[in-house]
């Protein structure tokens, strides 16, 4: 075996991955819930999600929708499911 500069995946890093991934959709579900529909921008601000690294607001929101949290309504616009 060879050196990588590059961390290796594996199943622990997945299911880390699944678990946070539940709980930011289940704070945007939360969110939607109590304040009803709103824009990305606003779901954004209020869960302080520029603090959740790299894309992972974008791929909760994707995936939220995929999942059937919560719904796209327009535009960046989302609403409770």
């Amino acid at each position: 075996m060879g050196y990588t500069p590059f961390p290796s995946t594996s199943s622990v890093d997945a299911e880390e991955n699944e678990w946070w991934t539940r709980r930011e959709i289940s704070l945007i579900q939360n969110l939607l819930k109590e304040e009803g529909e709103a824009s990305r921008d606003h779901i954004g601000a209020a869960l302080g999600c520029k603090y959740w690294g790299p894309t992972r607001f974008r791929n909760a929101l994707k995936e939220g929708v995929k999942r059937g949290a919560f719904r796209k309504t327009g535009r960046g616009r989302y609403a409770p499911a």
